[in-house]
């Protein structure tokens, strides 16, 4: 998650969890975000759905069971299309009872009992509702970053978030870490925004917050035009373009996590 938009969440969520498919785990797509760009990532055109996330949130007889899709092997995908922008509103009733935080939480539990070993879920640049469930569900979260001044003055703004949905409805929750993406280290800003992300973070170690244990997780992902291109051909980078760095950065990157023990977020 991050508020901020085009820093790199969804080329995160597809190719992170690719990478972590082509290791050989089993992955559950969710795509949270109604510009729907996960789900055309991955092959689906949300223009051809008869169920989608949306329906699975506003309609009691629809599950996360009816909406998933096969995206290929080990992975599939709970599929966005754009009228998911007007779920908030749908779920005000539930709003009112204290439940809409969550219903993704509710409405997936069939599915995930299915053994899943991971699961993406790509938020909507924003702190709304869609996010707040995306906490609810998570165990962990993500946040993929540029190396960038304006980026680290809203990474406060979205933990703070973290925080709150932790003490009122995911007690497990915490912040695994920052992925870097788009990145050049060879440029003084990149270096300089890393020193300050570091003693942020390391300034958290002592607190009783949810990202206390956060790292800068490695490898960060190179600024790579085929990482760019792929989602316009509906693939992930390893089918798209398997030996570029991107892809290498992508793998290396699954393996750092999987080494974690991370169970995705």
């Amino acid at each position: 998650m991050n508020q901020k938009g085009g820093v790199g969440k969804t080329t995160t969520t597809a190719n992170l969890g690719a990478a972590l498919a082509e290791q050989g785990a089993r992955v559950l797509f969710i795509d949270l975000d109604p510009q729907a760009h996960l789900t055309l990532h991955m092959g689906v055109d949300p223009e051809t759905l008869e169920r989608s996330v949306y329906d699975m949130l506003t309609d009691p007889a629809v599950s996360a069971v009816d909406v998933a899709q096969q995206v290929g092997e080990r992975m599939s995908i709970l599929p966005a299309e754009t009228n998911l922008a007007g779920v908030e509103s749908e779920l005000a009733s539930l709003a009112a009872e204290g439940r809409a935080q969550g219903v993704l939480r509710e409405k997936t539990a069939a599915l995930l009992a299915q053994g899943f070993d991971y699961v993406m879920i790509d938020c909507p640049p924003s702190l709304g509702l869609l996010t707040v469930n995306a906490l609810a569900l998570a165990t962990e979260v993500f946040v993929p970053m540029q190396a960038h001044y304006l980026a680290l003055q809203g990474l406060s703004k979205l933990l703070q978030t973290v925080g709150l949905v932790q003490q009122g409805v995911n007690p497990s929750l915490r912040v695994t870490g920052i992925v870097l993406c788009m990145h050049e280290a060879q440029t003084i800003l990149a270096g300089e925004v890393l020193a300050d992300l570091a003693g942020f973070l390391e300034a958290a170690r002592p607190m009783e917050v949810p990202w206390r244990d956060a790292v800068v997780l490695q490898p960060p992902i190179r600024r790579n035009i085929k990482l760019a291109e792929c989602p316009s051909f509906g693939q992930t980078i390893f089918t798209y373009a398997p030996q570029c760095p991107g892809a290498h950065d992508y793998r290396q990157l699954a393996q750092s996590v999987a080494g974690m023990g991370a169970r995705g977020a």
